[in-house]
């Protein structure tokens, strides 16, 4: 049973994800809703802590900017390909402002397909 609050959109760009303490890269974004993000990348993250992830990002000026998300690793396992790994990722406190703009950011400018309403 799917149990996402919204539609997943196809991400237009290749957007890297890093640790937001260590720098370490961790994958990248695979597609994105207002609820979340899947993550492609070479180890799954684990479930339980919440994880600080930096993903640097164009503005309208192609200025870079960078974000940091919070989010819960929901599930996790192998890609298709079998050098990757998946991991689905809730974002959690978007009640920042500067975050909560980000991610409406990454949402107008960066995908593809339908508005991500809530699905019923």
């Amino acid at each position: 049973m799917d149990r996402r609050l919204y539609r997943r959109r196809a991400i237009s760009l290749n957007f890297r994800v890093h640790a937001a303490d260590s720098d370490a890269l961790l994958g990248r974004i695979g597609d994105i809703s207002p609820g979340g993000f899947l993550l492609y990348g070479e180890k799954p993250l684990p479930a339980g802590p919440v994880h600080k992830l930096r993903v640097d990002y164009p503005d309208a000026n192609g200025k870079t900017r960078s974000v940091v998300f919070e989010a819960l690793a929901q599930w996790s396992g192998p890609d298709a390909q079998p050098d990757l790994q998946i991991t689905g990722l809730r974002l959690v406190n978007l009640d920042k402002p500067a975050t909560a703009k980000a991610l409406e950011t990454l949402l107008e400018r960066f995908t593809v397909g339908e508005n991500p309403e809530v699905e019923e």
